[in-house]
């Protein structure tokens, strides 16, 4: 049922199950016409065209034609990935308009709950490998969150993601958090759109023996601390 509800889109939270480590991507050129930049080329997310399966999933669900959605927003300032996105719902029969906004607004918005957002909205949000995933569903899934609020509220995981903080027990934490994030997925609470290929190059002028000597964690985005950063003489 579409109406009066609010459609959440985001990034794909990060599976615990998946060690985000630069041995996993799996990148075969020889096996690709060309390349597409901002696209991450790991196994399971290799990209591939599907629009005939995405009109067949409209049809299956009562929805032949489409519907209208009132409006799409993407987390400022990415509209040009907004853009993209609703000209290829406009391809299936989702017609919907792009919403623009600067992210303060948009932040306090998310922090407000569904009151914000009326009518039937498509919210494109974003997560990202830093923290863990039990930082973005506290925030962005339980009900309550500081960016969730009213707008999913599942109460059998969020009593799921109690048990997994009160839980000292390791085996125990992987179980609840390998369940919590595959009903997201399976449920369509959360729906993956893209996955970022963050690619980061060291010069030849950088003194640094192996990679963590300038990105010191897996999750580093950016190269840091500056002041410890040599070059070679």
């Amino acid at each position: 049922m579409i109406q009066n509800q609010t459609v959440l889109l985001a990034a794909l939270f990060i599976l615990s199950t998946i060690p985000p480590t630069f041995a996993q991507a799996s990148f075969h050129p020889d096996k690709m016409d060309s390349v597409l930049y901002g696209a991450a080329y790991y196994p399971e997310y290799m990209p591939y065209e599907r629009l005939d399966k995405d009109v067949e999933l409209m049809k299956q669900a009562g929805h032949p034609d489409g519907f209208k959605v009132d409006w799409l927003t993407v987390v400022p300032n990415f509209f040009s990935r907004g853009e993209r996105v609703v000209s290829q719902l406009k391809a299936i029969g989702i017609q919907t308009r792009l919403q623009t906004m600067e992210r303060g607004v948009y932040l306090k918005r998310m922090e407000s709950g569904l009151k914000e957002w009326p009518g039937v909205q498509i919210i494109m949000n974003a997560t990202r490998m830093g923290g863990s995933w039990s930082n973005w569903y506290d925030g962005m899934f339980r009900c309550g969150g500081f960016q969730s609020k009213d707008m999913i509220c599942v109460k059998a995981l969020d009593d799921k993601f109690s048990k997994y903080n009160a839980s000292y027990d390791r085996a125990e934490r992987k179980k609840l958090a390998e369940e919590i994030q595959k009903i997201i997925l399976e449920e369509h609470y959360f729906v993956p759109v893209f996955r970022h290929a963050f690619l980061n190059v060291i010069g030849p002028r950088i003194k640094a023996a192996k990679w963590e000597d300038v990105f010191p964690t897996i999750t580093s985005g950016y190269a840091y601390p500056w002041e410890d950063i040599e070059l070679k003489a």
